[in-house]
């Protein structure tokens, strides 16, 4: 009796320790509320009512031709689509995991024919049994032997620890977050779109403007020449106009390359081979709104996807965790099997002689493979780290993406007004020196270098210009894209 109570005893003890073992190596890492961040963003901007972030895409941008090529892209962009396709993925997936705790019944059917040697047990067991007076007619086992079966069995491993709760969680988790992917691609494509588009803007002015500038050194330089044939200019005029001249169309194929790879960056974006790039004219562009109020920056939490799927990758790999914790406990199972079993197909079915069942529960502690568990668990807390720093530097690179931002809206806004009057300087000191070189009170490098200098600075607004459309456009792809 003590022998029988010391060996429960010794029982009992091993199963508290696997399990207290189980619970010292549970270690629960940070949440996304650990996070602080500051509460307000530094900027000049006066608050309004309303953010960027609650715009749709639709609300933000009121180019009508923009909006059709952002249609077009959302449809056809297979960036866009395989993202929707990966979501099915993770659809199908979360619906694997959320069956896992459900037994597992399957059906059981079969037939088959075996002859035992009579040099076998089987073999003179059968025989025997065969000869026997206590054996009916219809019970005798036949030579070769039928066996047929039809029923079905279970298996069911119960969700003691948790297990299947945890990886039901995750695979949520992480479907959730394929969701966000989805918004988080499609803010990228609209966003790529626009910049693209308002580059095509910003280049047609710029074209349009070497144009005019062309008109204007051709003849200079024509003046030049005949100024040269009655002995009022040099040849070093002539070449010097001429220069000029032929830089500015060097610049005008550049732009027309630039303008060109533009377009078909646009297209493959597009996801289409060919389309009419209609678009509007830089001033019509330039006619937005205001910067309006960027919110908070908690608020960047809820609207940002990217930061979204960086949450719900945190909570998966969190229940990753559990999950993996769980296996250090003992699993406990159900099984069994019901249904018809004969050497004969006609006493199959329908014959509660031939009728069998089996139920029965295990259990199931690891022992020599703990090492390999207490593997993969700290495996799977390694990887809830990576995803809590994850999360950690993208709420970071959000906050300093918007700050950058908000202060390159504003600086352009400044620039942009002060380029503008430096254009209007440059293009009197054009008018001026063209009049005064007529005239003999102005040589020919002080006409060329204002020619060069209006050029440039009417360059250089264009590009500004652009850059702060294009500016706008990334504030609204930092806040979320109105994905709310």
């Amino acid at each position: 009796m003590e022998k029988i109570f010391t060996k429960k005893a010794i029982i009992n003890l091993a199963f508290a320790v696997l399990i207290l073992q189980g619970c010292k190596t549970s270690k629960i890492s940070r949440s996304p509320e650990n996070l602080q961040i500051p509460e307000s963003f530094e900027s000049t901007q006066e608050e309004a009512e309303n953010s960027v972030a609650l715009l749709h895409w639709e609300e933000f941008f009121e180019d009508d031709i923009l909006k059709n090529l952002i249609c077009i892209a959302l449809e056809n962009n297979q960036d866009n689509l395989k993202t929707l396709e990966r979501i099915k993925i993770a659809r199908a997936n979360y619906r694997i995991a959320k069956a896992g705790w459900l037994p597992e019944i399957s059906g059981i059917a079969g037939a088959s024919e075996r002859r035992f040697s009579e040099f076998t047990m089987d073999g003179v067991g059968n025989a025997d049994a065969n000869l026997s007076p206590n054996v009916p007619e219809d019970k005798r086992i036949p030579d070769p032997y039928l066996d047929f079966i039809v029923g079905a069995g279970f298996n069911w491993e119960l969700d003691v620890w948790g297990k299947y709760k945890n990886l039901r969680k995750a695979a949520s988790a992480r479907y959730l977050a394929s969701e966000e992917m989805a918004n988080h691609v499609k803010t990228w494509l609209i966003s790529e779109i626009a910049v693209g588009y308002y580059r095509l803007i910003g280049l047609d002015e710029e074209i349009r403007i070497l144009e005019e500038y062309i008109g204007l050194q051709e003849s200079a330089f024509d003046l030049s020449k005949d100024l040269k044939t009655s002995g009022k200019e040099n040849q070093l005029a002539v070449d010097q106009f001429e220069a000029l001249l032929l830089n500015s169309k060097s610049l005008f194929v550049e732009k027309q390359m630039e303008l060109r790879s533009t377009e078909l960056y646009l297209t493959s974006l597009l996801g289409i081979y060919q389309l009419d790039h209609k678009r509007t004219s830089l001033e019509d562009a330039l006619e937005i709104p205001e910067l309006i109020r960027v919110g908070l920056p908690s608020e960047l939490l809820v609207y940002r996807p990217d930061i979204r799927i960086a949450e719900r990758e945190l909570l998966a790999s969190h229940a990753d965790v559990k999950a993996a914790r769980a296996a250090f406990f003992p699993s406990f199972n159900l099984f069994g099997m019901a249904g018809f079993n004969a050497f004969d197909f006609g006493k199959l079915f329908f014959n509660p002689a031939s009728a069998v069942y089996q139920f029965g529960a295990g259990l199931a502690a690891p022992v020599f493979n703990r090492n390999q568990i207490k593997m993969g668990f700290e495996t799977a807390n390694a990887a809830q780290q990576i995803a809590w720093y994850d999360y950690e530097q993208t709420v970071l690179k959000s906050y300093l993406e918007v700050l950058d931002l908000v202060n390159q809206f504003e600086a352009y806004q400044m620039q942009v007004q002060l380029k503008t009057n430096e254009v209007s300087v440059q293009k009197r000191s054009v008018d001026n020196s063209n009049t005064m070189f007529l005239v003999g009170y102005a040589n020919y490098l002080e006409v060329i270098n204002a020619q060069s200098r209006a050029l440039l600075a009417e360059i250089e607004l264009v590009e500004l210009k652009t850059q702060k459309l294009q500016t706008n456009v990334k504030l609204y792809k930092a806040l979320g894209g109105g994905w709310i």
